[in-house]
This record gives structure tokens, sequence and C-alpha cells, in this order.
């Protein structure tokens, strides 16, 4: 908006100062025409030309000369309001790969506890197993199916996140904090598989026991609306491969992000001499969101570890 009243302004003082220039040229023609049409008043005439000249020829300087200031100052005013915006821009992408960068951290974090959470209903379904509980079996393993449900939705935010992520770095011209998980820790999630193959042969051993497979037939229509699943019986069919894909999917972000970060670091550094003060301080930010990243992942890792060993 400010560009284009800026710009009206330059076309409005163009078109001014065209017609001064035309006004004055008409006030010397019509001067001439006098002094040529009636010689006895030539004097006369004359004298009011003296005036009427003068006034013609710095009208028809200062014109211009002010136009073009004013179109000077027009287009500085409007390349400021470009500069203005591409700065807000900037910044804008920048606080959104912070949003990113966050709430992916926040969401790994998280895992362990689904996790350990699903390891301990398949304990308690196992006991319950043991004592013949039927309605208590099946309610432990509904509620492991949730948790490894959400550890699925988990994985897959990280992935959207890493794809904007990746898209808003081809943006961004400045130094960008580094995403926070790597593809060797992409594969330490799945040990999240591993417990779903686990819920698998549970729940196969106590459909080998006709009490406990009556119970279940009447049960895995039960809804369980988390990961895209519909029942209990998708859960428990496709939990294993859809955890696996998740986790593909994942790494293949995690590495398309790696790869958009390390070219998006060399574009910065080839015009580190423009920006060298902006790009320093923003690439030291990065590299403290970096290391606080990898302490949070390392004991996101070490929790899924000692999941890992205590099953």
């Amino acid at each position: 908006m400010l560009v284009l009243k800026c710009l009206w302004g330059a076309i409005l003082g163009a078109i001014g100062g065209m017609i001064a220039m035309i006004v004055g040229t008409l006030a010397l023609w019509i001067v001439a025409g006098l002094i040529m049409w009636d010689s006895k008043k030539g004097e006369a005439v004359a004298s009011l030309a003296g005036l009427f000249v003068p006034a013609g020829i710095v009208i028809g300087i200062m014109v211009p000369i002010r136009d073009d200031t004013r179109r000077r100052q027009a287009l500085e005013a409007a390349a400021d309001a470009r500069r203005q915006h591409h700065r807000q821009e900037q910044q804008g992408y920048r606080s959104e790969l912070i949003s990113l960068w966050e709430r992916s951290l926040v969401h790994l974090e998280s895992m362990p506890n689904q996790l350990r959470s699903a390891e301990g209903y398949m304990d308690q379904a196992e006991a319950e197993f043991a004592d013949g509980a039927f309605a208590p079996f099946w309610d432990c393993i509904e509620n492991a199916a949730k948790a490894l449900g959400r550890f699925d939705e988990g994985v897959r935010q990280i992935k959207h996140n890493a794809d904007e992520y990746g898209g808003l770095v081809q943006r961004y011209e400045d130094a960008p904090p580094s995403f926070p998980l790597a593809h060797e820790s992409v594969t330490n999630l799945a040990v999240a598989s591993t417990s779903a193959e686990r819920m698998q042969a549970i729940v196969r051993r106590a459909q080998r026991d006709f009490e406990f497979a009556t119970i279940y037939e009447q049960r895995k229509t039960n809804k369980i609306l988390v990961a895209g699943f519909t029942n209990l019986a998708q859960a428990l069919q496709e939990m294993t491969w859809q955890l696996s894909a998740s986790i593909d999917d994942l790494a293949r972000s995690v590495d398309g992000v790696a790869s958009t970060l390390d070219e998006s670091l060399r574009t910065i550094h080839s015009r580190l001499g423009a920006v060298a003060e902006t790009a320093s301080r923003h690439a030291d930010e990065a590299a403290q969101a970096a290391s606080q990243a990898s302490v949070r992942e390392g004991k996101v890792l070490k929790m899924l570890d000692n999941i890992q060993r205590g099953r």
C-alpha cells in the first residue's frame, strides 16, 4: 500500500510539472504574439513580457527539478518499504522454524512415556491372562493399542514438522537452527515396532483360548479413534507395519531436511560478506539450539534404550 501511494504521488508530480511547463510555454507564445500584433503598444507589452519570460523560464527549470526530487523520494520510500517487508518476512520464517523445532522436541520427549505406558499395559495383560480374567485382559490390550497409536501419531507429526521445516529453510536466508532429530536417532524409535509385535504375540496366545477368544469377538469392534484406526481389530492387525512405515517416512524426511540445511549453509557462506554480522549471530543461536536439542534428544534415546532392555 505504501509503495502504491509513493508511485501515485510521483505520477501526480510528473503530471503537474508537465502542466506547468505547458502553461509557461503558452504564456511566452501569447506575449510574443501581442508584441508582433500591436507595435504601438510594444513597449507596454514588452514590459509585461519582461515579467512573464523570466517567470516562465524559472518555472520551466524548477518544476522538473522538483518533480525529479519527488520521484527519487518516492522510489527510495518504495525501496525502504520492500526492505522492511523482507525483514519482517525473514523474521516470520525464523519464528516458525523455532516453533517447529520446539514442537518436534516436545513430541519426541513424550514418546518414551507412551511406550512405557504400552509396555505396562501389556505386563498387566499377561498377569490378567494368567489369572483367567477375560474382560480386564482385553481392557489392557485396548489401552496398550491406544498408547502405541499415540506413539505413531507423534512420529507422523514430527514427520509433518520436518517437511514444513525443510520448505521454510529454503526461503530463510540466515543460519537456521538444526532440526532436533538425526537419522541415527530415528532408527531408535523402531523399539516401538518391537512393542507392537509383543502385543500381537500376547493377543495370539489369548485367541487360542476359547473363552478369551469369545470375549475378543465381542470387543474387536470397539472404537479406537487413534492413529487412523477405527476399531480394536484393525489396530491389532495393522499396528506393527503402520509404526514401521511411519518411522521409515520420518527417516526420509529427516534426511531431506539435513540435505536442505547443508545447501542453505553453503549458500549463506557464499554471501557471508554481505550478512556477516547477522549470519554470525544467528549461527551462534543455531549452535546453542543444536546443543540443547542434542541433550534433550539424548535423554529420550536413553529412556527408549532402558525400555528395550527392561523388556
